[in-house]
């Protein structure tokens, strides 16, 4: 990986947002080479003194790749600063909760953490959708998901691939409980040594690690389609405190109308795409390009995602607190609505009531 992975970060665990204070996320943040900046992005060359800076806390998922480019949209009296809190979204989310990054792209899992923990973590636009899969040893007779019954499965824990695992392991009659074997892997890179080993015998993670397994001999990705049907196709964002929303709207407005910019460009040109995957992954082409056909780059924020994952987050015991109802006063979309000139139905918003009445948004 051309990342560096954050070797503490792991082992916190389901009580990080307890435990966590401003001390605790700066020593994380050392074991990363310290709460760094990762680079210096001026915006359309732009370099005075008065412009506003902007923490963003970035990610290393292919499928997210759009958020390197928001910069180049962003108008002149911002400039981008890049802090690294590790892999996972666990460091962001403490980093965002401390106040030490303003910006973060992430999975969704974590605005509901945040929420759990009292902290108001809004989304303001999506940034990706699909972005993990299930893979399998085709040695271990799984060519199905039913077929993965009675077999240890590797995780990273308390992420949003663990959810979506839970989830589609139920879907199709499988008790997460008693019916496999779940392991964490601890650091998001000893997945693939432990599939590759033959240590699990399948597992969920996200890009490109799915794909850098993938690429070795007789393992492969389990039925991607059914398993977006299944789970949800919608996955990542771009979130912000709700007391920077209150202060700051015009820099929230710049942030999603770069976002909408960016993730057209890198839609509409592979070839940037693979070039800025390739700086922050220092992955081979090939692997890239798998992981880059299982990411689809998108601004709407599916709320019934976030209803879903916030009930099996509870149940799993990573939130203390039912938050699903909070939800829906999680993503603000009135950016995202002044962006796109969609209504917020069209971006993913569905009612908390039209929910449990079991509407669903549709992502096209």
């Amino acid at each position: 990986m051309g990342r560096i992975v954050d070797q503490e970060a792991w082992r916190i665990g389901r009580d990080v947002y307890q435990a966590l204070t401003r001390r605790d996320v700066l020593r994380m943040g050392a074991t990363v080479a310290g709460v760094a900046t990762a680079g210096l992005f001026p915006t359309r060359g732009a370099r005075a003194a008065a412009q506003t800076v902007i923490k963003y806390g970035h990610t290393s998922g292919v499928h997210e790749m759009a958020q390197y480019v928001v910069p180049d949209f962003l108008p002149a009296q911002y400039r981008v600063e890049w802090v690294d809190f590790g892999i996972a979204g666990i460091g962001r989310l403490a980093a965002m909760m401390q106040g030490l990054c303003d910006v973060m792209s992430t999975a969704n899992s974590y605005v509901i953490s945040g929420r759990a923990e009292g902290a108001k973590i809004t989304g303001i636009c999506g940034i990706a959708g699909r972005g993990q899969a299930i893979i399998a040893r085709q040695d271990r007779g799984i060519r199905r998901l039913e077929d993965l019954r009675g077999k240890k499965l590797a995780t990273k824990k308390f992420t949003s691939s663990h959810v979506m695992l839970m989830l589609v392991l139920r879907a199709v009659g499988i008790d997460p409980n008693k019916d496999v074997q779940i392991v964490d892997v601890g650091e998001p890179a000893g997945f693939n040594v432990m599939i590759e080993r033959g240590d699990a015998d399948a597992g969920q993670l996200w890009e490109p690690m799915v794909s850098i397994a993938a690429a070795k001999p007789g393992i492969v990705k389990l039925e991607l389609d059914r398993f977006f049907k299944l789970t949800w196709p919608t996955h990542s964002g771009t979130f912000v405190t709700q007391k920077l929303i209150n202060e700051q709207p015009e820099m929230i407005q710049a942030i999603v109308d770069a976002s909408l910019k960016a993730t057209d460009a890198i839609k509409k040109d592979r070839d940037r795409w693979m070039k800025i995957s390739q700086k922050y992954l220092a992955q081979p082409p090939e692997i890239l390009r798998a992981a880059m056909e299982n990411s689809d780059p998108r601004v709407d924020l599916d709320l019934t995602m976030l209803y879903r994952n916030a009930e099996v987050m509870l149940e799993l015991g990573i939130i203390k607190k039912d938050v699903t109802r909070e939800m829906e006063e999680a993503v603000d979309y009135r950016f995202l609505e002044k962006a796109t000139g969609k209504k917020k139905e069209d971006l993913g918003y569905v009612s908390y009531a039209d929910y449990k009445r079991g509407k669903r948004y549709l992502p096209s």
